[in-house]
């Protein structure tokens, strides 16, 4: 009975956080820092934004095809999508589910893709597949693979690893390997490997993300912009429930990371001290300017 329970306290702090991912892009208010700066912190957060959200989508779906309380099956982000959930061994410890954008939920070629309630657009496949016992216990793997996956036209593709290293009950917690490409509508791409750790506090409303141990970055890659970048956690970048329910945008609410272009320059984004005000101060060289998240994943 208590293993049901707290089951369904982690779905509901699932379909909680499912709700409230998003996409984002930063700008600049103003511009004391050039543009390759700017540049640089604003694909960083698209990035991550973008490829934290698919986390957040494969995990709500796995919940809601767990029968643990399917309460993610009205996201809106996969609501005209066909869903298929298959158990592969019973007991639903192995299987697979897919998220195919191109058919809509009764199965029929959608060409358009899926329209979500805030106007993005999703079209591809993302197919999940996990072992090792129910996608929230201690040992189990998840890996994502995405297909063409595309969101306002920047495809995606690669694989993303989620082993979950839990060691505090109501903390699940998520190591997190990645290799993908995204490519833009103009045909630019950006290569991001990651290596992150994810910690999901259900009692406190708040996700803390940091960098793997033994990695000597979180992500590394080149961007989109022809800059080949790494990216270290400083301070542990925090996500608050209560502020994603808010504002409708999955942005931090704390901590910092430092990326580096060219070898030596090093841009600090320091996204403040737990406020719910959607900026992040990026620091060059001595000078800062304030980005605040804007919703346009597409044009950074």
């Amino acid at each position: 009975m208590k293993n049901k329970q707290r089951s369904l306290k982690l779905a509901l702090h699932v379909a909680f956080f499912g709700m409230g991912a998003f996409l984002l892009s930063c700008k600049s208010a103003s511009d004391p820092i050039n543009a390759e700066i700017t540049q640089t912190a604003n694909n960083e957060l698209t990035q991550d934004a973008q490829q934290d959200e698919v986390d957040d989508m494969a995990t709500g779906q796995l919940n809601a095809g767990d029968g643990a309380g399917r309460l993610t099956a009205s996201d809106s982000r996969v609501a005209c999508a066909y869903v298929i959930f298959e158990d592969t061994i019973g007991g639903k410890g192995q299987g697979t589910l897919t998220i195919n954008f191109n058919e809509s939920a009764n199965g029929s070629a959608n060409a358009a893709g899926c329209t979500d309630a805030r106007g993005n657009v999703r079209k591809g496949t993302i197919t999940i597949t996990w072992s090792g016992g129910r996608w929230w216990k201690v040992g189990s793997t998840i890996t994502i693979h995405l297909m063409d996956y595309s969101i306002n036209g920047v495809v995606i593709n690669g694989t993303r690893t989620l082993t979950n290293v839990s060691t505090v009950l109501l903390i699940p917690t998520w190591t997190i390997s990645s290799n993908v490409t995204s490519t833009w509508p103009d045909s630019t791409k950006a290569t991001r490997t990651v290596n992150k750790t994810r910690a999901w506090n259900i009692a406190e409303g708040t996700v803390t993300t940091t960098q793997t141990s033994g990695f000597s970055f979180a992500a590394s890659g080149t961007n989109r912009h022809g800059k080949t970048y790494t990216v270290q956690i400083t301070n542990p970048i925090v996500y608050s429930e209560a502020c994603i329910a808010m504002d409708k945008v999955y942005f931090p609410v704390s901590g910092t990371k430092v990326i580096i272009i060219d070898t030596n320059k090093e841009i600090t984004m320091d996204f403040g001290n737990g406020t719910c005000d959607q900026t992040c101060t990026i620091t060059y060289s001595g000078k800062s300017t304030t980005l605040t998240a804007k919703n346009d994943d597409s044009n950074d």
